[in-house]
C-alpha cells in the first residue's frame, strides 16, 4: 500500500456541521501524503454539494479531495466505501463534528508507521457546545464518546479494548485482509437519525481476533462539536439503549478473545442468579428510582430479556464471525 493518510469523512445531512469539520482538515500541517475521501450517505440537504463547493474554494492545496455518494444508509456502509476509494494505507476516520487538531494527520502518519503491531489508534476530544453546557453532561459524556481512552498512551489492547470511531486510526491493508476472509459487519451503525451504533467496536474486535493491538496516544486530541438537539435526557436515555442492543450483538467478539462461547443455560444461570431480590430492586428503581437507577434497571431487564431468549441471534452472530475467522484462530 502507499504510505499516506486518508481521512474518510462520512456524513448524513451534516451541511449544518461541516464547515468548522473541513476548516480543521484545511489547517492541518503536514508533510506527508494526504487526501480527503468524503462520502455522503443518502442526505437530503445537499451536503456533497456543500462540501465540494467549500473545499474548492476554501481548501488546503496540499490535501486532495474527493466526493462520492454512498445511497445504502448505514455509517458502516458509507465508510467501507470510503475505505475502498481510499488510495493510502493509513484510514482516519473523521465524523462530520469533529475539529481535528492542527497535528493530527502527521502524528497519526508517525505512530503508525513507528508500529506495524497496530491495528487500530485512537485519540481523546473535548465537547464544543452549540449552546450551554447542561449540567449533567459531564457525567455522562462518555456516552457522547467525549473521554480519554486510555490512562496513558499506549497499548490499550488488554484495557479498554476497543476505540470509538471519532478519530480512529486504521490500516487499508487490514481492512483488505477482512474483506478477503470473508467479514461481514453484524452491526451497520447508525442509519439516518436513528441511534443505533456500534460498529467501530465490532471493527476494533475484529481486527484483536487477527492479532492486532488497539492503542492510544494523548497527542491526537480533537474537538467534539456538541449540537443542542442531542443535549437531553431523553436522547441519551435512547442511546444508551441503543448501546445495550450493540452491545448484546457483541458479545460473541467479546466470548471469542475470552476463548469461552456460552451456552443457552449459561445465559440463563446468569439471569437466575439473582433472582429474586436483584430483579424485585430494579423493578423498583425503575419505577421510583433517579434517572440513573433507571436507566441501569432498564439496561439489565433488556440484558436479562435478550439472554433468555435471543440465544438464537447470538449463536448465529458466533457462527458468522467463526465463518471468517482464520483456521489458526
Amino acid at each position: 500500500m502507499v504510505k499516506g493518510i486518508s481521512i474518510v469523512l462520512c456524513t448524513y445531512n451534516g451541511k449544518k456541521r461541516l464547515e468548522q469539520t473541513l476548516q480543521h482538515i484545511a489547517a492541518q500541517k503536514i508533510t506527508v501524503p494526504c487526501e480527503i475521501i468524503f462520502v455522503d450517505n443518502a442526505s437530503t440537504d445537499d451536503t456533497k454539494e456543500y462540501a465540494d463547493t467549500w473545499w474548492k474554494t476554501h481548501g488546503a492545496s496540499q490535501i486532495e479531495y474527493y466526493s462520492f455518494i454512498q445511497p445504502i444508509p448505514g455509517k458502516s456502509y458509507a465508510q467501507d466505501l470510503g475505505y475502498e476509494k481510499a488510495q493510502y494505507e493509513y484510514i482516519l476516520v473523521c465524523d462530520d463534528d469533529n475539529w481535528l487538531c492542527d497535528i493530527y494527520v502527521e502524528t497519526a502518519y508517525q505512530i503508525m508507521t513507528e508500529n506495524t503491531s497496530i491495528g487500530a489508534l485512537g485519540g481523546w476530544c473535548d465537547a464544543v457546545f452549540e449552546l450551554e453546557k447542561p449540567a449533567w453532561f459531564s457525567t455522562y459524556s462518555k456516552y457522547f464518546a467525549v473521554s480519554k481512552q486510555g490512562k496513558q498512551s499506549g497499548d490499550i489492547t488488554n484495557q479498554k479494548g476497543c476505540l470509538y470511531g471519532a478519530g480512529m486510526v486504521l490500516r487499508k491493508s487490514h481492512w483488505l485482509q477482512l474483506k478477503t476472509l470473508g467479514f461481514n459487519h453484524l452491526l451497520s451503525c447508525r442509519k439516518g437519525d436513528s441511534l443505533s451504533s456500534g460498529g467501530d467496536t465490532e471493527y476494533s474486535y475484529a481486527l484483536r481476533l487477527l492479532g492486532y493491538k488497539i492503542w492510544y496516544d494523548e497527542r491526537l486530541y480533537f474537538k467534539h462539536f456538541m449540537t443542542d438537539g442531542r443535549l437531553n435526557l431523553n436522547y441519551l436515555s435512547r442511546l444508551r439503549k441503543a448501546m445495550v442492543y450493540s452491545n448484546h450483538i457483541l458479545w460473541p467478539y467479546q466470548d471469542l478473545l475470552k476463548g469461552k462461547e456460552r451456552t443457552a443455560l449459561d445465559f440463563k444461570k446468569e439471569v437466575f442468579q439473582h433472582v429474586p431480590i436483584y430483579f424485585t430492586k430494579k423493578i423498583l428503581n425503575l419505577c421510583i428510582g433517579n434517572f440513573e437507577k433507571k436507566e441501569i434497571s432498564k439496561k439489565y431487564l433488556i440484558n436479562s430479556k435478550y439472554k433468555l431468549f435471543n440465544y438464537a441471534t447470538y449463536k448465529q452472530n458466533l457462527q458468522s464471525i467463526k465463518a471468517w475467522l482464520p483456521n489458526k484462530f
